[in-house]
């Protein structure tokens, strides 16, 4: 399950350097948007293994997963904030 909290963690940290760059914000976003909903997904199906093979070490990776997800998506938010997306509506 390491991969899964891994995978969440590549996808957040391009956006930092795609915003400190000035780069490819708007398509850095898509892909951590992307990213994101293929971990939830993932997810999805580590509750159903938990649920059926109720293996403690499974709960503790579900657990560890969903806290990935939880800061992805802040980052997510932060990088959307950044790049005007957001931020223009709040004003």
């Amino acid at each position: 399950m390491v991969v899964l909290s891994l995978s969440v963690l590549v996808l957040a940290a391009p956006m930092g350097y795609a915003l400190a760059d000035g780069g490819h914000v708007k398509e850095t976003i898509k892909h951590a948007k992307e990213g994101v909903e293929h971990e939830k997904e993932a997810i999805k199906h580590l509750e159903e293994s938990v649920k059926a093979s109720n293996d403690p070490h499974a709960k503790e990776a579900l657990e560890h997963a969903k806290e990935a997800v939880k800061h992805a998506e802040e980052s997510l938010a932060h990088a959307e904030q950044a790049s005007g997306k957001k931020g223009k509506a709040k004003k």
